[in-house]
Protein backbone atom coordinates (compact mmCIF):
# COMPACT_ATOMS: atom_id res chain seq x y z
CA UNK A 1 0.00 0.00 0.00
CA UNK A 2 1.50 3.37 -1.11
CA UNK A 3 1.70 6.11 2.03
CA UNK A 4 -0.17 9.11 1.12
CA UNK A 5 1.46 12.28 1.07
CA UNK A 6 0.70 13.58 4.26
CA UNK A 7 2.63 10.70 5.63
CA UNK A 8 5.46 11.16 3.81
CA UNK A 9 5.86 14.73 5.04
CA UNK A 10 8.65 15.12 7.71
CA UNK A 11 6.46 15.58 11.22
CA UNK A 12 8.46 18.29 12.10
CA UNK A 13 8.24 20.63 9.33
CA UNK A 14 4.25 19.15 10.03
CA UNK A 15 3.96 20.65 13.22
CA UNK A 16 6.17 23.25 12.63
CA UNK A 17 4.07 24.75 10.08
CA UNK A 18 1.08 23.96 11.86
CA UNK A 19 2.40 25.76 15.42
CA UNK A 20 3.20 28.79 13.02
CA UNK A 21 -0.57 28.65 11.58
CA UNK A 22 -1.52 28.60 15.40
CA UNK A 23 -0.14 31.57 16.61
CA UNK A 24 -1.01 33.60 13.18
CA UNK A 25 -4.54 32.89 13.53
CA UNK A 26 -4.35 33.60 17.28
CA UNK A 27 -3.01 36.99 16.78
CA UNK A 28 -5.56 37.47 14.02
CA UNK A 29 -8.24 35.79 15.97
CA UNK A 30 -7.04 38.37 18.76
CA UNK A 31 -7.06 41.55 17.00
CA UNK A 32 -10.42 41.14 15.94
CA UNK A 33 -11.35 40.28 19.83
CA UNK A 34 -9.87 43.91 20.45
CA UNK A 35 -12.15 45.48 18.00
CA UNK A 36 -15.60 44.06 19.01
CA UNK A 37 -14.78 44.35 22.47
CA UNK A 38 -16.48 47.53 23.44
CA UNK A 39 -19.61 46.26 21.91
CA UNK A 40 -19.30 42.99 23.88
CA UNK A 41 -20.83 42.71 27.64
CA UNK A 42 -20.41 40.32 30.29
CA UNK A 43 -23.35 37.89 28.86
CA UNK A 44 -21.70 37.34 25.83
CA UNK A 45 -17.76 37.05 26.79
CA UNK A 46 -19.34 34.32 29.35
CA UNK A 47 -21.27 32.43 26.67
CA UNK A 48 -18.07 32.47 24.33
CA UNK A 49 -16.06 31.39 26.83
CA UNK A 50 -18.36 28.60 27.48
CA UNK A 51 -18.03 27.79 23.72
CA UNK A 52 -14.04 27.81 24.47
CA UNK A 53 -14.24 25.56 27.27
CA UNK A 54 -16.00 22.89 24.88
CA UNK A 55 -13.90 23.71 21.87
CA UNK A 56 -10.96 22.74 24.06
CA UNK A 57 -12.43 19.49 25.83
CA UNK A 58 -13.38 18.10 22.05
CA UNK A 59 -9.52 18.72 20.94
CA UNK A 60 -8.15 16.97 24.11
CA UNK A 61 -10.74 14.11 23.38
CA UNK A 62 -9.41 14.29 19.59
CA UNK A 63 -5.97 14.11 21.02
CA UNK A 64 -6.42 11.54 23.13
CA UNK A 65 -7.83 9.38 20.96
CA UNK A 66 -5.73 9.44 17.91
CA UNK A 67 -2.69 8.96 20.51
CA UNK A 68 -4.45 5.99 21.58
CA UNK A 69 -4.48 4.94 17.79
CA UNK A 70 -1.16 5.55 17.22
CA UNK A 71 0.09 4.35 20.31
CA UNK A 72 -2.30 0.54 19.70
CA UNK A 73 -0.44 0.58 16.07
CA UNK A 74 3.54 1.01 17.49
CA UNK A 75 2.76 -1.46 20.49
CA UNK A 76 1.04 -3.94 17.74
CA UNK A 77 4.77 -3.68 15.32
CA UNK A 78 7.04 -3.86 18.56
CA UNK A 79 5.16 -7.27 19.65
CA UNK A 80 5.19 -8.55 16.34
CA UNK A 81 9.09 -7.93 16.36
CA UNK A 82 9.16 -10.13 19.83
CA UNK A 83 6.94 -12.78 18.66
CA UNK A 84 8.79 -13.27 15.35
CA UNK A 85 12.55 -13.62 16.77
CA UNK A 86 10.34 -15.98 19.39
CA UNK A 87 9.43 -18.11 17.15
CA UNK A 88 12.19 -18.38 15.00
CA UNK A 89 14.68 -19.13 17.28
CA UNK A 90 12.40 -21.80 18.69
CA UNK A 91 12.73 -23.48 15.27
CA UNK A 92 16.39 -22.90 15.56
CA UNK A 93 16.29 -24.84 18.78
CA UNK A 94 13.85 -27.64 17.36
CA UNK A 95 16.13 -28.08 14.69
CA UNK A 96 18.74 -29.84 17.27
CA UNK A 97 16.10 -32.92 17.03
CA UNK A 98 16.94 -33.22 13.16
CA UNK A 99 19.07 -35.46 11.45
CA UNK A 100 22.59 -33.78 10.68
CA UNK A 101 22.30 -33.52 7.29
CA UNK A 102 18.55 -31.98 7.41
CA UNK A 103 19.83 -29.94 10.87
CA UNK A 104 22.16 -28.34 8.63
CA UNK A 105 20.58 -27.57 5.52
CA UNK A 106 17.66 -26.28 7.80
CA UNK A 107 19.80 -23.84 9.65
CA UNK A 108 21.49 -22.39 6.41
CA UNK A 109 17.90 -21.31 5.62
CA UNK A 110 17.09 -20.16 8.71
CA UNK A 111 20.13 -17.99 8.40
CA UNK A 112 19.10 -16.67 5.24
CA UNK A 113 15.47 -16.43 5.98
CA UNK A 114 16.65 -13.53 9.49
CA UNK A 115 19.21 -12.18 7.15
CA UNK A 116 15.85 -11.06 5.08
CA UNK A 117 14.17 -10.41 8.11
CA UNK A 118 16.87 -8.30 9.04
CA UNK A 119 17.00 -6.34 5.56
CA UNK A 120 14.04 -4.37 6.55
CA UNK A 121 14.91 -3.69 10.58
CA UNK A 122 18.17 -2.03 9.44
CA UNK A 123 16.31 0.87 6.97
CA UNK A 124 16.35 4.15 8.06
CA UNK A 125 13.29 5.17 5.92
CA UNK A 126 10.28 3.28 5.00
CA UNK A 127 11.58 0.38 2.10
CA UNK A 128 9.63 1.21 -0.94
CA UNK A 129 6.26 -1.05 -2.43
CA UNK A 130 9.13 -2.54 -5.01
CA UNK A 131 11.58 -3.25 -1.72
CA UNK A 132 8.58 -4.97 0.23
CA UNK A 133 7.38 -6.71 -2.56
CA UNK A 134 10.74 -7.92 -3.37
CA UNK A 135 11.96 -8.92 0.48
CA UNK A 136 8.62 -10.97 0.31
CA UNK A 137 9.21 -12.71 -2.60
CA UNK A 138 12.38 -13.98 -1.33
CA UNK A 139 11.14 -14.50 2.24
CA UNK A 140 8.33 -16.88 0.89
CA UNK A 141 10.59 -18.40 -1.49
CA UNK A 142 12.86 -19.60 1.43
CA UNK A 143 10.42 -20.28 3.77
CA UNK A 144 9.34 -23.00 1.15
CA UNK A 145 12.11 -24.44 1.08
CA UNK A 146 12.42 -25.01 4.94
CA UNK A 147 9.32 -26.26 4.82
CA UNK A 148 10.17 -29.25 1.93
CA UNK A 149 12.87 -29.91 4.43
CA UNK A 150 11.21 -30.44 7.81
CA UNK A 151 8.15 -32.48 5.27
CA UNK A 152 11.10 -34.35 3.90
CA UNK A 153 12.35 -35.27 7.41
CA UNK A 154 8.80 -36.10 8.54
CA UNK A 155 7.26 -38.33 6.50
CA UNK A 156 11.10 -40.04 6.93
CA UNK A 157 11.06 -43.42 8.24
CA UNK A 158 11.51 -43.62 11.16
CA UNK A 159 9.99 -39.62 10.97
CA UNK A 160 12.61 -37.05 12.65
CA UNK A 161 11.37 -36.28 16.14
CA UNK A 162 10.27 -32.63 16.42
CA UNK A 163 9.35 -32.69 12.39
CA UNK A 164 5.33 -32.34 13.15
CA UNK A 165 6.46 -29.44 15.98
CA UNK A 166 8.52 -27.63 13.45
CA UNK A 167 5.75 -27.32 10.86
CA UNK A 168 3.37 -25.73 13.16
CA UNK A 169 6.13 -23.13 13.58
CA UNK A 170 6.60 -22.99 10.20
CA UNK A 171 3.26 -22.11 9.71
CA UNK A 172 3.12 -19.72 12.68
CA UNK A 173 6.53 -17.59 11.18
CA UNK A 174 4.27 -17.09 7.57
CA UNK A 175 1.37 -16.00 9.60
CA UNK A 176 3.44 -13.41 11.62
CA UNK A 177 5.22 -11.99 8.17
CA UNK A 178 1.50 -11.42 6.74
CA UNK A 179 0.48 -10.01 10.03
CA UNK A 180 4.18 -7.77 10.33
CA UNK A 181 3.21 -6.21 6.59
CA UNK A 182 -0.09 -5.64 7.71
CA UNK A 183 1.09 -4.15 10.55
CA UNK A 184 3.50 -1.84 8.67
CA UNK A 185 0.66 -0.48 6.59
CA UNK A 186 -1.91 0.09 8.94
CA UNK A 187 -1.42 3.87 10.07
CA UNK A 188 -4.05 6.18 11.30
CA UNK A 189 -6.36 7.57 8.63
CA UNK A 190 -5.47 10.89 6.92
CA UNK A 191 -9.15 11.84 7.57
CA UNK A 192 -8.25 11.50 11.07
CA UNK A 193 -5.09 13.58 11.24
CA UNK A 194 -6.54 16.60 9.01
CA UNK A 195 -9.49 16.85 11.76
CA UNK A 196 -7.25 17.05 14.13
CA UNK A 197 -4.95 20.03 12.47
CA UNK A 198 -8.09 21.38 11.89
CA UNK A 199 -9.50 21.22 15.16
CA UNK A 200 -5.88 22.56 16.51
CA UNK A 201 -6.48 25.53 14.43
CA UNK A 202 -10.08 26.25 15.21
CA UNK A 203 -9.00 26.26 19.02
CA UNK A 204 -6.61 28.30 18.88
CA UNK A 205 -8.64 30.73 17.60
CA UNK A 206 -10.96 30.62 19.73
CA UNK A 207 -8.34 31.46 22.28
CA UNK A 208 -7.29 34.53 20.53
CA UNK A 209 -10.70 35.66 20.09
CA UNK A 210 -11.88 34.96 23.75
CA UNK A 211 -8.30 36.75 24.78
CA UNK A 212 -9.34 40.13 22.65
CA UNK A 213 -12.84 40.38 23.84
CA UNK A 214 -11.18 40.49 27.44
CA UNK A 215 -8.80 43.24 26.11
CA UNK A 216 -5.49 41.35 26.65
CA UNK A 217 -3.56 39.06 23.93
CA UNK A 218 -2.29 36.60 26.12
CA UNK A 219 0.42 36.28 24.14
CA UNK A 220 2.93 33.99 26.71
CA UNK A 221 -0.04 31.85 27.63
CA UNK A 222 -1.27 31.14 23.73
CA UNK A 223 2.42 29.70 23.17
CA UNK A 224 2.58 27.24 25.81
CA UNK A 225 -0.43 25.81 24.69
CA UNK A 226 0.42 25.94 21.07
CA UNK A 227 3.60 23.99 22.02
CA UNK A 228 1.91 21.61 24.03
CA UNK A 229 -0.48 20.95 21.85
CA UNK A 230 1.88 20.47 18.76
CA UNK A 231 3.98 18.41 20.69
CA UNK A 232 1.61 15.92 21.24
CA UNK A 233 0.26 16.17 17.65
CA UNK A 234 4.71 15.32 17.02
CA UNK A 235 4.19 12.14 19.20
CA UNK A 236 1.02 11.46 18.09
CA UNK A 237 2.35 11.20 14.13
CA UNK A 238 5.91 10.15 14.95
CA UNK A 239 4.54 6.88 16.48
CA UNK A 240 2.82 6.27 12.89
CA UNK A 241 6.16 5.82 11.42
CA UNK A 242 7.92 2.40 12.60
CA UNK A 243 11.00 3.85 10.47
CA UNK A 244 11.41 7.41 10.44
CA UNK A 245 11.35 9.60 13.41
CA UNK A 246 12.72 9.49 16.90
CA UNK A 247 10.51 6.98 17.89
CA UNK A 248 11.43 3.71 16.21
CA UNK A 249 9.97 0.37 16.44
CA UNK A 250 13.21 -1.84 18.51
CA UNK A 251 14.33 -4.13 15.50
CA UNK A 252 16.57 -5.31 18.70
CA UNK A 253 14.95 -8.98 19.22
CA UNK A 254 15.14 -9.77 15.35
CA UNK A 255 19.07 -8.89 15.07
CA UNK A 256 20.16 -10.55 18.34
CA UNK A 257 19.00 -13.38 16.84
CA UNK A 258 20.68 -13.08 13.73
CA UNK A 259 24.08 -12.43 15.57
CA UNK A 260 23.32 -15.99 17.34
CA UNK A 261 23.14 -17.55 13.94
CA UNK A 262 26.21 -16.43 12.36
CA UNK A 263 27.79 -16.75 15.77
CA UNK A 264 27.04 -20.59 15.92
CA UNK A 265 29.55 -22.81 13.62
CA UNK A 266 27.57 -25.08 10.91
CA UNK A 267 26.91 -28.29 12.13
CA UNK A 268 29.21 -31.00 9.73
CA UNK A 269 27.30 -33.67 8.55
Amino acid sequence: MKPSWLYQLDSFWVVAALLVAMNLTAEGASRLGRHWYPRADDLRRGHFVAVLGSLLGLLALLLSFTFAMSANRYDARRQLVVTEANVLGGLHLQSGLLPAAARQQFNELLRQYVDLRAQLAALRRDPTADQVTQLVAESDAIHQRMWNVIQEAALAQPPAHGADTMLKGLVDAASIQRERLLAFESRVPDAVIWMLLLGALVAMSAVGLAGGLGNHRGVPARVIVSVLICGTIYVVLDLDKPHQGLIQVSQTPILGLQQVLHREPQVKP
